[in-house]
């Protein structure tokens, strides 16, 4: 019950059974009530607190069920973005490896036509070394989970503020690595690949492959040479890019294990 309800019950009994002196005075009534609040100051007092505490209670519920529901949901996000990076990986394994070999076969003919005596090349591996330099292997980012931490503004949910500095810098080298390869296709399809496509066989089409003769002239080709020099430069380029990458790739993913493990 109430400190109020138990005051109107007061009331109440006094009111049935009224003093037996009748010039009672205001005073003397006020003096009542001021007695009455005093008896019941301690139940006022425990209704409040109650109150409070019950306020209190409440609020502490919700939060522990907000911060339950975003930890669960902030483990969602870590192991989604373990699985891109381990994707990132794989496709940076890719890239790296074949733009190795472009560069290889690139290296090759450009010693060749810089020392056609010392570092000879048959017919045959200088048609297989124009035809492989021509490859693009492509790094193809999986930022589907970071670009949702981004635009839905849950990107808060993450807590440990050196992993997302990892993440930011990991994927800002993703986009730098995706400009760069775009720079390279536009190089490719305008100056390098019409001239390759216009000067050789692509794939030994009817054994009309590199003879002797076309590949003694290449050593005086400086057309020939630039745009080799050009590939290797793109390549190189696009191979720094894609070590750094996964170099951070490392880094996040060892960062990201971390968390989910705790």
């Amino acid at each position: 019950m109430s400190w109020l309800r138990l005051m109107e019950e007061r009331i109440k009994r006094q009111q049935h059974h009224p003093a037996k002196k009748s010039g009672e005075t205001a005073h003397k009534k006020h003096n009542r009530v001021t007695e009455l609040l005093l008896e019941m100051w301690p139940a006022y007092l425990i209704e409040v607190l109650v109150i409070i505490i019950g306020i209190w209670i409440t609020f502490a519920v919700e939060q522990w069920r907000d911060n339950s529901k975003e930890a669960e949901l902030e483990r969602v996000y870590q192991k989604n973005l373990l699985a891109d990076i381990n994707a990132d990986q794989q496709s940076l394994k890719y890239s790296i490896d074949n733009t190795r070999v472009i560069l290889t076969n690139g290296n090759e003919l450009l010693n060749f036509i810089k020392q056609p005596n010392t570092d000879p090349l048959s017919p045959a591996k200088a048609d297989s070394d124009l035809q492989n330099i021509l490859a693009r292997p492509k790094f193809i980012t999986s930022d589907a989970t970071f670009s949702d931490l981004k635009n839905s503004g849950n990107l808060r949910l993450l807590k440990d503020i050196r992993l997302k500095n990892l993440l930011f810098s990991y994927y800002s080298m993703a986009q730098n690595i995706k400009e760069a390869q775009n720079a390279e296709q536009e190089a490719t399809v305008v100056i390098t690949g019409p001239y390759f496509f216009k000067h050789f066989a692509m794939g030994n089409i009817d054994n009309h492959g590199i003879n002797e003769q076309q590949l003694k002239s290449l050593s005086t080709d400086a057309e020939f040479g630039n745009n080799l020099l050009l590939r290797i430069h793109n390549r190189n380029e696009l191979l720094n890019g894609y070590k750094k990458a996964d170099s951070l790739a490392v880094e996040v993913k060892k960062a990201l294990e971390e968390q989910i493990k705790d």
